[in-house]
């Protein structure tokens, strides 16, 4: 809202995970006090699940979907060459023992459960209940569907089951970023606490000279900030 206060008004959107939520109510699909009860009710039913694992695999999605077990879930294809798993944690283990053997690379993220994976199923029924009650409405500024990696229809955005689907299937974020690079004059800003999305997106070949680095992004802030500046912070240690 500070940018658009600003002048700069997204011309589209797209949100990791939960930061759908914030596209969507930026769109006017819920309103503030809806997304916020929305996003702590989504917390606390995923909460009650059995706690689970995710691990980073540095593989790309068709290989990583050719060596899934059945109790391990595809939680989230970020860029090209990687992509996130979900499931219990012996599974997911096992897994990390046969990627050793396969010499494959591999991160175990620090979550507490199994995000995007059949382990949050159990929720589902009642979420989309807690999503019916908001009475979501049709966005009134396109955004980029997290779920399906295109652009959200007035009919999903509206649909309850689809915001639980949203919480229970993988991110297509990788896809999702390479609808939104099909065009070849957009102009990327990231808005949020890092700088993670365009660190991703940096990694896409698309994206390769119209996203930049993060690093490279630092060095320009710092070259720019007058030392009487140093002080400001947005609370990350960042020059604000």
């Amino acid at each position: 809202r500070l940018w658009m206060s600003w002048g700069v008004k997204p011309a589209a959107m797209l949100g990791h995970s939960i930061g759908e939520y914030v596209a969507a109510c930026l769109a006017g699909v819920f309103s503030l006090e809806d997304a916020l009860r929305l996003v702590a009710a989504r917390g606390r039913l995923m909460q009650s699940m059995p706690g689970g694992s995710m691990t980073a695999v540095m593989l790309p999605e068709e290989e990583v979907s050719r060596l899934l077990p059945a109790d391990i879930s595809l939680a989230a294809v970020n860029e090209p060459a990687s992509c996130v798993v979900s499931g219990p944690p012996e599974s997911v283990g096992r897994f990390e023992e046969e990627l050793t053997g396969r010499d494959v690379g591999f991160r175990r993220l620090h979550t507490s459960h199994a995000f995007h994976s059949a382990m949050m199923e159990p929720v589902l029924g009642e979420f989309t209940r807690e999503v019916r009650q908001a009475r979501p409405r049709a966005p009134e500024i396109p955004f980029i569907s997290g779920l399906t990696g295109t652009w959200i229809t007035a009919e999903q955005a509206t649909d309850a089951g689809y915001w639980a689907r949203q919480l229970r299937h993988a991110v297509r974020f990788s896809q999702g970023l390479r609808e939104l690079l099909a065009e070849p004059e957009r102009v990327f800003v990231e808005v949020g606490p890092g700088r993670t999305l365009t660190a991703l997106a940096a990694r896409h070949a698309e994206g390769r000279g119209r996203v930049p680095s993060p690093r490279s992004a630092t060095r320009r802030r710092k070259r720019r900030t007058h030392p009487s500046c140093s002080k400001a912070s947005d609370g990350s240690g960042s020059p604000a």
